[in-house]
């Protein structure tokens, strides 16, 4: 099976050890931004070419509509069954998959969006976050759902630990299963999944009516109620929602549904607009794929979204994005390092540790010296 035919030229190489069995893998990785981003074509397992396999993950959700010029939406909802409505977290998706050696034994792992597998850097420990999470016994059910529906699972792992452009201050670090898919492409939502107990599943949202567009619209507007600025570049709240559209062939097709504010940040409506927060956002979530991104990483990232011609007129304002995240890490690890050498609990002695703390850094960044010792220490 040659990669081109499946991933045209959007494509990588890979050949890395898995972290969660002692295999080493070799393949191809999708780049392309459609149902097969961060798909893998497993071509090797410890050196033995194997029957290609290719394994589906989290495809790339469109919205319902095209803009007008004259700023007005064009709603394109197909026609469904029924439809079904999840919140959309804003983590780190991990997908939990399996592949298969010459011998026919069948390995159980877990990868990021565009890697592999789930890695740890310096500037985020997906994989001990992971597993810090996921005990033995959550990963034994994911397995037995996995078998029994013949599909992969698609998880965020999100919370205060973890930031992005939404933060969850009340939760330190969780995961969530958001739903299934099939290597045939073909999406389930947790309703299909059957029994999922005990792993969490994302808050599912109830349909009022199905007249579509008043009820994406009423939802758009009682999500960006309840948003709220933290400070540049963070928001809380909830990013917004994934709709399941059920088609009248059976099949599942996803739309997502953000408040204004986070779609504006995400996508410019019918402008082709690129703003500071869209591209800080995607400098945090470039840590996920690699330790020392770049201004060309960036750009690559969003190309999902942008077209080049656009990308190429904020260059100034990605390298400044960039060194703005890269010195946010930076603040992150100096503070930890600070906190690991005071030799106390910050839990059991808050007031010497935050007098010492306040020796090394400025009186403005102590609240933020104090959430970071909290979430991450």
């Amino acid at each position: 099976m040659d990669p081109r035919e499946l991933f045209g030229r959007d494509y990588q190489e890979f050949c890395e050890s898995d972290p969660f069995n002692p295999n080493l893998v070799e393949g191809y990785i999708s780049r392309r931004p459609n149902q097969f981003y961060g798909a893998l074509l497993i071509t090797k397992v410890n050196n033995h070419e194997v029957e290609p396999q290719l394994i589906m993950g989290t495809p790339k959700m469109n919205y319902p509509f095209d803009s007008r010029a004259d700023g007005t939406r064009n709603y394109k909802f197909p026609p469904t069954k029924e439809i079904e409505i999840y919140e959309k977290l804003d983590g780190t998706n991990i997908l939990a998959f399996s592949y298969i050696d010459k011998d026919g034994w069948r390995y159980f792992s877990y990868k990021t969006r565009l890697r592999p597998f789930v890695s740890s850097s310096r500037f985020g420990d997906f994989q001990n976050m992971w597993l810090e999470v996921v005990t033995p016994p959550l990963q034994a059910c994911i397995k037995k759902i996995m078998v029994r529906n013949e599909c992969n699972l698609s998880f965020e792992l999100y919370g205060a630990r973890n930031p992005h452009l939404v933060v969850y201050k009340d939760i330190p670090l969780a995961i969530a299963l958001l739903f299934g898919v099939t290597n045939a492409g073909n999406v389930l939502p947790p309703t299909v999944l059957g029994t999922v107990e005990p792993i969490p599943v994302v808050k599912q949202f109830s349909v009022v009516t199905k007249d579509y567009v008043w009820n994406y619209e009423t939802l758009q507007k009682t999500l960006e109620a309840g948003l709220k600025q933290e400070e540049e570049g963070y928001y809380s709240g909830t990013e917004g929602t994934v709709w399941y559209l059920k088609t009248l062939d059976g099949r599942y097709i996803q739309l997502k549904c953000k408040p204004e504010t986070i779609e504006m940040i995400h996508f410019s409506a019918g402008a082709g607009g690129l703003g500071k927060n869209t591209i800080i956002a995607t400098c945090w979530n470039s840590y996920e794929n690699t330790d020392e991104p770049t201004v060309d990483f960036v750009k690559e990232l969003l190309l999902e979204e942008f077209k080049p011609e656009i990308i190429e007129a904020h260059h100034y304002l990605i390298e400044k994005c960039l060194d703005f995240v890269k010195g946010e890490q930076q603040f992150r690890q100096d503070v930890l390092s600070e906190y690991k050498k005071i030799g106390k609990n910050i839990l059991v002695d808050k007031v010497s540790v935050m007098r010492a703390m306040s020796t090394k850094f400025e009186k403005a960044r102590m609240r933020k010296v104090y959430g970071i010792i909290k979430d991450f220490g």
